[in-house]
């Protein structure tokens, strides 16, 4: 008898299935507990488990990946080893029975208690439909030629397909009638002779029939008395010598097919029925098997030859050689075959006469298909000696590439799918024996309603816009590929064109815009339409596509760019402007996780790219991160269960909503019952998100990645409501907040200024200010002014960078002595400066030199700050020192009732700002001092430069040569003439500007000491009112600006001071 190994528990009670992977080391089952289960031999403990569904009813493997059949009535597709799904091949209407692969793993066949059987191919889940039976089929089994199918049914019959036309053969009525699989009383699971299919083996009560190949005559049977009740399962070892055999009493035989003989049998301990057989594939003998209990059993050292031995001999060991009683005698004589098949001299063996082969009582005989060993030594040699695994040594292989597909759309082989469903609307398909038709429905039923429309040139591919929907077929052999589209949104009243590709060019993918549509062919051509029917541009794509996606004027293209490492695609993406023809990503890998594939690609309702790989992460286009992919979501954490996804169906950034539909067990979710969409949050994938901390700073980060497109919003120069941008960022400014108070209470103060750092406006740093005096932080609070001393800069040379372009822009003509121009300023800035420096040193005392010092230093790094009055007595000069850091926040202080800002944001601030400061080029005061018209028109008058100079001179002689030049033209040719003067010519020039300079600045100095004295008596009128010293300053800052000083005035102002200090 063969040896058993302990029956293990591997599934709940009820039907179990087994298989032996390719290296016959791992041994997979499946059971009525909707698991599958991976164990590594027998006598693993710690078995992988895999959940697939509530029940599980038939499972097969090839190469790394596997195929169960759930009561989802779907065969779905798993990686091996580590169960990931891997999609689903196909669907039923109940759920299958039994599924078996092909040599080559490249076809499936299903049975199902629809009474269907499908013939599917794996690698694009196409299928064909063989129907006839009556009732719910129990097993089906393919020719290893794959000519020919066999089925059996719970209608009672056996039947023979021809796979090429699924056309019925043969039938025979061989079985038992019932109802459901589940009151059959034998599973009649069949099977062929291995090599070349010349015998066919089907279990019939307790007999084996075996039927010949094309005549498809009895040849003879296989039986034994060990049999009490039906034979419900076979399987043929894999040299095709050997056939086991199990039945409903829980007995297993196992047959020698040369002699038609039973070599060893075993009962099962509790005599439960046998559910599933396999052999394993290494050719060594051992066998596992299953039974209605979901226990799992393994017979090894099968006996193959004593039942040989015997036959020749002594009927009367051959009688009970399977008894107990005769444990003894058989241990003795495998003993004394060993010692034969040991010795040198085999003359004892091979001298022995040899029975024919394939002969019964009948007279009956079968074909020869293995030839027989002659040398019976040799069979004992082949007992004794476990034969080697094999050494494979194989090269690189190559990962298929992914096939084109439709972002939001199901397989085509299902028989009700989705088309597309995106933000408009859903486009579903029904293709049935009974309909071939096409729903279209639209989220707003103001857009467009309901759409019927019959299916007639078998359209597989689609999309949905607000303004059309566009429809593809792939074409075949008699007709070509075929684009379709609906313009609902036309005036006129043809709202439908078609148009046919040429012969051999097959559409791939389709996609619309807003007033174009562009449709991808097998030929890597793409091509583009206008939703009317105008053929426009069409260029070719550098690789095969994968998919493509449209918005507005954007076009999204993903392609296959090379060939990636094992097991990984290498994808490349393209985004155009299919407008102006800009493109802004050109070729750029698309970043995928490791061993995915792509699952969804398209845009936001914004207009941002995003997609998702198999693995569920979800990622975006950072256009201000230098145009990276980011992740911001990984759907995988929402699924309760391994075998759960969800299907992306539309993406919103403001709010921030990932919509997806959740699939139980599956990829892709079923048109019925009308699945319903739930939205998943986004999350920026930073480390330790447990942590108060993180959670700020994913907040902030996400904020900011989601609020990208207000900025290309801006480069495009679309137009929005600035308040819609602002409410979107608030949750960024709180979390800034928040983790700048979290900072400073973990005593971070570094830390606390680089987030103060990264905020973009002056009231949120006031509030950090405010904040860290509070809280006795004066060092952070001070680092954190002079922080917003420079922004206040950066922020004010950014904005006079911008006037002085756009100025440049409307203006061209004075453009050309524009640097002249600011040169002229600049040096009166530096000597108002030098007026401002003499008047300071004037001042008496340490600490109000001190003072003054740190004033003079704010006002020239921070213009927004009111500039104090240097000649103020204030009541704190006593003191001989101070606190470091206190001087900060000396203008919150001073006044307790109502508290002024330290940087001051309103436009009345703007009045006080630095003299000569860059924004007031182009700033309108909206009030100013009241002056006689001699002092506004010597103010207003601005020294010539020598270019100037010259041009008014020969204006009418270079306009002569180009009358028709407009402005800017003719401004340029003039600087270039200018520039050809000879050097000496250019200083006479140089002296004539001075000269005029000069005059100038006489005459403003003219009417600058009434002004002054003016200043002085209205001074010293309001020496004890602060508001009175304001407006001296700014009545000295506009004449000053207007008016520049010349070296006549500095002195006098010097000496003024001096006089002060003696007296």
């Amino acid at each position: 008898m063969p040896a058993a190994k302990s029956m293990r528990y591997a599934h709940s009670d009820g039907f179990t299935d087994v298989c032996y992977e390719e290296s016959g080391r791992y041994i997979l089952t499946c059971g009525s507990d909707g698991d599958v289960r991976i164990w590594d031999g027998i006598e693993d403990d710690d078995a992988i488990s895999h959940r697939c569904g509530d029940k599980s009813f038939a499972i097969a493997i090839k190469g790394n990946r596997y195929f169960a059949a759930t009561d989802t009535n779907t065969i779905q597709a798993y990686t091996f080893p580590d169960g990931t799904p891997d999609g689903i091949l196909t669907r039923f209407t109940a759920p299958a029975n039994h599924i078996v692969l092909n040599k080559s793993g490249s076809t499936l066949v299903a049975g199902a208690s629809d009474f269907t059987i499908k013939i599917v191919d794996v690698s694009n889940c196409s299928y064909k439909t063989c129907q006839g039976h009556e009732a719910p089929v129990l097993s089906v089994a393919i020719d290893p030629k794959e000519e020919f199918l066999v089925s059996s049914s719970c209608d009672g019959t056996v039947r023979l397909w021809k796979m090429s036309d699924r056309s019925q053969i043969q039938s025979f009525s061989l079985l038992p009638k019932c109802s459901d699989a589940s009151l059959s009383k034998t599973m009649c699971r069949m099977c062929w002779e291995p090599e070349n299919g010349k015998i066919l083996f089907i279990p019939v009560q307790k007999e084996i029939h075996m039927y010949e190949r094309e005549t498809w005559k009895k040849l003879s049977t296989l039986t034994d008395s060990s049999f009490t009740e039906h034979v419900s399962v076979l399987a043929v070892s894999p040299d095709g010598k050997y056939l086991a055999a199990g039945g409903s009493d829980g007995w297993i035989c196992v047959f020698n097919l040369q002699s038609k003989k039973c070599v060893d049998k075993h009962k099962n301990e509790k005599g439960l029925s046998i559910m599933s057989l396999a052999w394993n594939p290494k050719g060594n003998m051992e066998l596992v098997f299953c039974d209605n209990q979901g226990q799992l059993g393994q017979l090894s050292e099968i006996s193959i030859t004593e039942k040989e031995k015997d036959d020749e001999g002594s009927s009367k060991v051959a009688s009970g050689v399977f008894d107990d009683e005769d444990d003894d005698f058989l241990i003795q004589a495998t003993n004394d075959d060993d010692t034969m098949a040991s010795d040198d001299d085999m003359t004892g063996v091979t001298s022995k006469p040899t029975q024919p082969l394939f002969s019964d009582d009948d007279g009956d005989s079968i074909p020869d298909f293995k030839k027989a060993d002659d040398d019976a030594s040799s069979i004992t040699s082949e007992k004794s000696e476990i034969p080697k695994p094999e050494v494979r040594i194989e090269g690189f292989k190559p990962t298929p590439l992914q096939r084109p597909f439709q972002p939001g759309s199901t397989p085509e082989h299902l028989s009700s799918r989705f088309m597309v469903w995106n933000s408009v609307g859903v486009v579903k398909q029904y293709n049935s024996d009974d309909e071939n038709s096409i729903d279209i429905e639209f989220h707003d039923t103001s857009i467009h309603h309901a759409m019927h429309i019959m299916n007639n040139f078998n359209y597989t591919m689609s999309d949905l816009s607000t303004e059309a929907v566009v429809l593809a077929t792939e074409g075949d052999s008699d007709a070509a590929s075929k684009l379709t589209c609906m313009h609902f949104s036309s005036w006129d009243n043809n709202k439908e064109w078609s148009i046919s590709m040429p012969d051999e060019e097959e559409i791939q993918c389709v996609t619309l815009g807003e007033g174009w549509l562009a449709a991808a062919t097998e030929l890597r051509n793409l091509r583009l339409f206008s939703v009317a029917g105008v053929q426009k541009e069409i260029f070719t794509l550098p690789g095969p596509v994968v998919c493509m996606s449209g918005h507005q004027n954007q076009l999204m293209i993903v392609y296959h760019r090379g060939m990636g490492i094992p097991g990984e695609q290498c994808l490349g993406v393209s985004l155009l402007d299919v407008r102006e023809w800009k493109r802004e990503i050109h070729g750029e890998p698309l970043p995928l996780s490791s061993k995915s594939t792509l699952a969804w690609a398209g845009f936001s309702a914004e207009g941002t790219p995003f997609y998702m790989d198999s693995t569920g992460i979800v990622r975006m286009l950072c256009r201000n991160m230098g145009k990276t992919w980011v992740q911001v979501a990984n759907t995988r954490t929402n699924a309760k269960g391994k075998s759960d996804h969800y299907w992306i169906v539309g993406i919103h950034e403001n709010p921030q909503q990932l919509r997806c539909i959740p699939c139980k067990g599956s990829r892709y979710p079923a048109t019925l019952p009308r699945p319903a969409p739930v939205i998943l949050p986004f999350q920026i994938p930073l480390c330790e998100l447990a942590t108060e901390k993180s959670q700020y700073e994913e907040s902030l980060w996400r904020t900011n990645l989601l609020s990208g497109h207000f900025d290309h919003w801006t480069r495009q120069g679309f137009e929005f409501d600035e308040t819609i941008k602002a409410e979107a960022l608030k949750p960024a400014q709180e979390a800034l907040m928040k983790l700048f108070a979290l900072s400073a209470r973990s005593e971070r103060e570094a830390r606390a200024l680089e987030v103060c750092d990264m905020m973009s406006d002056q009231h949120t740093l006031q509030l950090a200010i405010k904040y860290s005096s509070r809280m006795r932080y004066m060092q952070l609070a001070q680092k954190i002014s002079e922080l917003a001393v420079r922004k206040a800069e950066e922020e004010e040379a950014k904005q006079y960078a911008q006037s002085y372009e756009e100025e440049s822009r409307s203006t061209p003509y004075t453009s050309v002595s524009r640097a002249e121009q600011y040169e002229t300023e600049y040096i009166e800035e530096t000597q108002e400066q030098d007026v401002d420096m003499e008047e300071d040193e004037s001042s008496s005392g340490p600490m109000l030199a001190i003072k003054v010092k740190e004033d003079k230093q704010d006002k020239s790094q921070n213009p927004f700050k009111s500039r104090s009055n240097p000649f103020k007595v204030s009541s704190q000069q006593s003191s001989s020192s101070f606190t470091k850091g206190t001087q900060v926040f000396d203008s919150m202080s001073k006044k307790k009732e109502k508290p002024s800002p330290l940087f001051p944001l309103d436009t009345k601030s703007t009045k006080s700002q630095k003299k000569g400061s860059q924004p007031k080029l182009f700033m309108k005061k909206k009030s100013e001092p009241v002056k006689t018209n001699k002092i506004e028109e010597a103010a207003s008058q601005k020294p010539a430069s020598a270019f100037d100079l010259w041009l008014e001179e020969n204006c009418e002689r270079l306009k002569e040569s180009h009358q028709e030049t407009d402005e800017e033209e003719f401004s340029k040719y003039a600087a270039e003439q200018f520039r050809a003067l000879a050097k000496e010519e250019r200083q006479t020039w140089v002296k004539k500007a001075k000269a005029s300079s000069e005059k100038s600045k006489e005459n403003s100095i003219d009417t600058e000491p009434k002004d002054n004295s003016e200043n002085k008596k209205r001074k010293r009128d309001d020496t004890d009112s602060e508001e009175g010293v304001k407006k001296h300053r700014d009545s000295i800052e506009t004449d000053v600006k207007k008016t520049p000083l010349s070296q006549t005035t500095n002195s006098k102002l010097a000496n003024f001071a001096f006089k002060k200090d003696d007296s």
